[in-house]
């Protein structure tokens, strides 16, 4: 369907508008909520680029306080395929970090 909308299918590209609008408003609760400085679209829709991201910020700018959206970027993640793997590992990496210096800690005594 992305391929589709990218290549000018009107049809699919309405579908990806909408689904835009849609996670653009879930976006808003969680900006009123957290107040984030990027939101980062990944999977397949992300490849959909601005025909996903232009509506998913208009959403953002309509529901969302003004303040929590005004300093707001909605990006596509440059990950791909690999996204899950990359957080997996940042993950197991920053636990390590953690799990090191409170041993180093433990050992110093500070």
């Amino acid at each position: 369907m992305v391929a589709l909308a990218r290549e000018g299918d009107p049809g699919c590209q309405r579908v990806i508008a909408d689904a835009g609008h849609t996670v653009g408003r879930i976006a808003a609760a969680l900006c009123n909520q957290f107040n984030p400085e990027r939101i980062v679209v990944g999977g397949e829709l992300a490849l959909a680029g601005d025909l996903l991201l232009d509506p998913m910020r208009e959403s953002i700018r309509r529901y969302a306080i003004p303040a929590a959206a005004e300093d707001l970027t909605v990006v596509a993640g440059a990950l791909g395929d690999r996204a899950e793997l990359m957080g997996a590992l940042a993950l197991v990496v920053g636990q390590s970090e953690q799990v090191l210096s409170g041993r180093v800690v433990a050992a110093t005594g500070r």
